[in-house]
């Protein structure tokens, strides 16, 4: 796992950005055991990208802990990140039993994916059993879950089919890292949260054109997103402050608009490569 790099490099699953509160033991690179509490940055099926203050060293056993759940199971430590999103030491560690749902989430494989060139990752929780699985959508899927807030699947845990929602996610003030789920999404539809501003923030990854002003363009894919704010990431070498123009994939193409936003933070602050962004949306009336 490439955790020096924030394009999608091999991985058994799609990774998300999920900060989920952990128990991290082991022994550090001098040989003394440590614990610590800490959070994930990012997860995904096999593995993730955790924050931790103690030097480690590649190839070193560590026991990582959901404080959440309180389940455990061992990690390998992959290597050091090249550049810290958090501003802290951060490692890419490799799962060593990946039948253990420590996450809380379901990871499919990507075998278990349909065969299409656009799809939609959409973190999804069923309303009977509240279990969570990060989705693999069509677009038809997903302007269906735009329309109504929720989407009839099969629920592996209820075995049936059930509704499931968006959970609505909380978040740091920036809005980078969004938080283990508190509830399950309610109220309007989310097309109607999204349209309205509302700031409910909904881990989604749906296809967005950045253009700039100048003319330089890129396709990319929202981290997460809100009403007002749009994470993302991109090799365009944008600024904080910087103005943008952003075409999202959750209108049909024939009404695809271009809605002004401004650069609010990166994420690393300097260097070069793809950075992980941060975007304040501005609505018309």
């Amino acid at each position: 796992m490439e955790t020096h790099n924030l394009s999608a490099p091999v991985r058994s699953s799609e990774r998300v950005l999920l900060r989920i509160p952990i128990r991290v033991e082991g022994k550090d690179a001098s040989g003394d055991a440590f614990e610590e509490n800490t959070h994930t940055l990012v997860v995904n099926r096999s593995g993730g990208l955790i924050v931790v203050s103690h030097v480690l060293q590649p190839g070193a056993m560590i026991r990582v802990t959901n404080t959440r759940s309180q389940i455990s199971c061992s990690f390998e430590v992959v290597m050091q990140a090249a550049s810290s999103l958090s501003g802290k030491p951060e490692w890419g560690v490799k799962c060593l039993e990946p039948e253990v749902e420590i996450w809380g989430v379901h990871f499919p494989p990507r075998t278990e994916e349909p065969a299409q060139a656009e799809l939609t990752h959409v973190l999804l929780g069923c309303q009977e059993c509240f279990s969570q699985e990060v989705a693999a959508l069509t677009m038809p899927q997903f302007r269906t879950l735009a329309a109504r807030s929720s989407l009839p699947r099969p629920c592996p845990k209820c075995h049936t089919t059930t509704e499931w929602k968006p959970p609505v996610m909380e978040a740091d003030p920036e809005g980078l890292m969004p938080s283990v789920p508190a509830r399950l999404a309610s109220g309007p539809p989310l097309r109607h949260a999204i349209e309205k501003g509302l700031d409910e923030l909904m881990l989604v990854k749906i296809p967005v054109e950045v253009r700039l002003p100048d003319g330089r363009e890129e396709n990319c894919r929202t981290e997460n997103l809100s009403g007002s704010v749009l994470c993302f990431t991109s090799s365009l070498g944008m600024e904080p402050g910087d103005r943008v123009y952003v075409s999202m994939g959750l209108d049909p193409p024939a009404e695809r608009r271009s809605i002004p936003a401004s650069i609010s933070w990166r994420r690393p602050p300097k260097g070069e490569g793809r950075a992980l962004y941060g975007a304040k949306l501005e609505r018309r009336v």
